[in-house]
């Protein structure tokens, strides 16, 4: 029985997962057929996205997409909570100028891929 439960949530899990990921994908189709062309994927949660031909990034979630200027960006930052042991949640927290709306953290698995990724977003903005 609790082995049948296990299956059951994981499979549950795993549907629910799928769906997310085929919301953000139309999300991103949406996204690209305004114009925006994906030159750099970030991936993240939600998924951080660069056009660098018209110089604009988007935040895409399964729900909705947030575009904005890179010209309109005023910081860039890993930020992470301390844990007990080990610091954790590892994320891109971006500010805008006054007036932009304003953009979710884009969360990643560990410190390395935050970085590479904060790398590759100032490489662009710069």
């Amino acid at each position: 029985m609790k082995m049948t439960l296990f299956i059951v949530a994981v499979a549950i899990l795993a549907g629910l997962g799928y769906w997310n990921w085929k919301k953000g994908q139309q999300q991103l189709d949406l996204l690209r057929s305004t114009g925006f062309v994906v030159s750099d994927n970030l991936n993240g949660s939600p998924r951080l996205v660069l056009d660098r031909n018209q110089r604009q990034l988007a935040v895409v979630a399964a729900d909705r997409h947030q575009v904005v200027s890179m010209g309109s960006v005023v910081s860039a930052q890993v930020a992470f909570d301390r844990g007990v042991q080990m610091d954790e949640n590892f994320r891109i927290e971006l500010t805008t100028t006054t007036g932009q709306p304003s953009l979710p953290a884009i969360q990643y698995e560990n410190e390395a891929i935050a970085q590479t990724a904060l790398k590759t977003l100032l490489d662009a903005i710069e």
